[in-house]
């Protein structure tokens, strides 16, 4: 009596009441009664619905290329601001291991013995004072090391009391973009 596939039940196919016939929708052409005549209000056209389906919810063109040019800007701007981050942490990494020459000159120069009293005046040995050209300690490849000049400078502030001031500048260059100087300054008294 209905035009049904073997194995679907009336509910997963979904029905409709038209006048005193019934009308099968679902995925397939609609089913109907054979003995109901089939009218105009029955009909099943799929192409028409997905027409209007498809151009309900689509995009213009103007709007694509919006799109794609804010997501382009996105992305640019994403990779340069990691690329400013990147360089600020390798200029603070040369900064650092800079000041670390600087105090590793410093010790050298503060370890060494003076005792005016005594005549025993190591701290202006012109090996402690001489200018130093070495590369920054820090982690590096072949090619990518940094190099630094360290300046002492000893000068005696006072005789009585007896004090010095130390002095030591590590001039170094980054990525071709100029000079950079970390001072590091200390006084010192005499050995007793």
């Amino acid at each position: 009596m209905w035009d049904v596939p073997l194995g679907w039940s009336m509910a997963a196919i979904g029905q409709k009441w038209r006048g005193n016939c019934y009308v099968i929708t679902g995925r397939e052409a609609p089913f109907r009664r054979r003995d109901c005549p089939l009218d105009s209000s029955m009909k099943f056209d799929a192409s028409n619905r997905r027409r209007k389906a498809a151009g309900a919810g689509a995009f213009t063109l103007a709007e694509v290329i919006m799109a794609g040019a804010i997501t382009a800007l996105l992305c640019t701007g994403l990779v340069k601001s990691y690329m400013m981050s990147s360089y600020k942490a390798q200029y603070a990494a040369c900064s650092l291991a800079a000041n670390m020459q600087a105090l590793k000159k410093m010790e050298q120069v503060i370890f060494a013995s003076w005792v005016p009293s005594y005549g025993i005046t190591n701290i202006f040995n012109p090996a402690l004072t001489n200018v130093d050209a070495e590369n920054l300690e820090m982690p590096v490849a072949v090619t990518n090391t940094v190099s630094c000049t360290n300046y002492t400078t000893v000068t005696q502030i006072s005789t009585n009391p007896p004090y010095l001031m130390i002095q030591v500048s590590c001039v170094w260059g980054f990525n071709g973009l100029g000079t950079y100087t970390n001072t590091v300054a200390v006084l010192r008294g005499p050995n007793l």
